[in-house]
């Protein structure tokens, strides 16, 4: 296996990894108090979670960063794929997975797949199934007679799904749990460790949590989201509801014009408000409606009037910059924005740096 040392710049400490390409053509990343030169020509692609780059070099080589060295995996791919600590990728019809410095074999026969957290769901075309890569262990969820459809709702640690004959189970810490046989696919919302799904027998609006089914609201949800140990949802009177640690929270009865979630944050508007509940606090974070925003780990990230980049982090709300942004996004704590001329910003711990 090919190994690529990266060059080193000292700078001030972030967590996360913000790969950019520089003015140069250079592929460089901000992370852990350094600016590290990963390529001296420019990549054709790559993906990046919390902590783990990975990318497709100027020759077609799929390489991996995790914070020491740059690793080449394989010569060529057909695509890849990243969560915030796994590589999935496939060699023609071989799909493998890279995580904590070890790959694995997963199929020989592959196709499509899924990358999750700590798993990976994906089709063996060999026996016309669907299994699912956990804790260094593949298992079987199901095998169809016809086309292959992957399951419906995929968390980072939680999948369910419907097998042959309706009957629906959650896949949970390498278990099977029941949920029960209906006459049409249910939908699924995944989050981290927990699903939500309106029961259609029950008619009630239901959860998936530690192994256990449970009963939220007595009719069905309008919409809901699943997220670290929690969920958002409408109730049919319009309230925008949270649910955490055994109980449930009115965030607002005012019927919001929008709103989304992911992990344990959640957004809405009310009239010209854009309100944050972050997961301990609720905080007015602007006077309008963002054109853009970007929710992870306990960072939201949203573009100001200016087209600027604002961020609210544990109920305060930031300024980033007023220079207008091509874009942004978030990797660990970190907040990474694409300014005009190739240049990138990124502001973490209340430090900024340049590229």
């Amino acid at each position: 296996m090919a190994v690529c040392f990266v060059q080193i710049s000292y700078g001030q400490e972030f967590k996360g990894i913000g790969p950019f390409t520089s003015l140069q053509g250079y592929f460089k990343a901000f992370h852990n108090g350094v600016i590290r030169q990963l390529e001296y020509l420019p990549v054709k692609s790559f993906q990046v979670g919390d902590n783990l780059l990975a990318y497709i070099d100027n020759k077609g080589d799929v390489k991996v960063f995790q914070g020491e060295q740059v690793k080449t995996l394989a010569g060529v791919a057909n695509n890849y794929s990243v969560s915030d600590n796994i590589l999935v990728f496939n060699t023609g019809p071989v799909t493998s997975v890279w995580k904590d410095g070890k790959g694995q074999l997963l199929t020989n026969f592959g196709r499509r797949y899924v990358v999750a957290d700590s798993l990976v769901v994906f089709e063996d075309t060999q026996f016309n199934s669907v299994k699912v890569w956990y804790n260094g262990q593949i298992k079987d969820l199901y095998t169809v007679i016809g086309d292959i459809y992957l399951p419906a709702g995929i968390g980072d640690n939680v999948v369910a799904f419907a097998a042959v004959g309706g009957t629906h189970y959650v896949f949970y810490k390498g278990a099977f749990y029941e949920a029960g046989t209906y006459r049409d696919p249910l939908t699924f919302s995944c989050g981290r460790d927990i699903v939500a799904f309106n029961d259609p027998v029950q008619m009630s609006f239901a959860i998936f949590e530690k192994g256990e089914f449970l009963d939220l609201e007595p009719m069905h949800a309008k919409r809901f989201i699943a997220g670290w140990s929690c969920v958002t949802y409408t109730d049919q009177n319009g309230n925008l509801q949270y649910y955490a640690n055994n109980s449930v929270k009115t965030l607002s009865n005012y019927a919001p014009d929008y709103w989304d979630a992911k992990d344990q944050m959640v957004v809405w508007g009310e009239g010209d408000l854009f309100q944050v509940w972050d997961g301990k606090r609720k905080v007015t974070a602007a006077y309008f409606k963002p054109e853009k925003w970007k929710l992870k780990n306990n960072v939201i990230a949203f573009q100001n009037q200016m087209k600027g980049v604002d961020c609210v982090i544990d109920g305060k709300v930031i300024n980033i910059t007023n220079e207008p942004v091509i874009d942004f996004y978030i990797s660990g704590n970190m907040v990474v924005c694409e300014l005009p001329n190739s240049s990138f910003l990124a502001y973490v711990d209340g430090r900024k740096i340049r590229s």
